[in-house]
């Protein structure tokens, strides 16, 4: 017989911990959507789906833009 065992965690972060992951958070749905919107972009266009090699350049192009510093 197997026994399956899970652990549960409460994280107590410091008010520096919880800005720093609310922002981290919020960088991730900045990245999220636009990928999003030029995934939809380019299929509208009547493109192909964006793979992961391409969209990581795009990702850096986005890194080093002076807007998103």
């Amino acid at each position: 017989m197997q026994r399956i065992q899970a652990f549960k965690y409460e994280l107590m972060p410091t008010g520096e911990q919880q800005r720093q992951m609310r922002r981290f958070a919020g960088s991730c749905r900045f990245v999220f959507n636009k990928a999003l919107a030029l995934q939809k972009e380019n299929h509208d266009a009547g493109g192909k789906f964006i793979g992961y090699v391409a969209m990581a350049k795009h990702l850096t192009a986005w890194r080093n833009s002076l807007g998103t510093a």
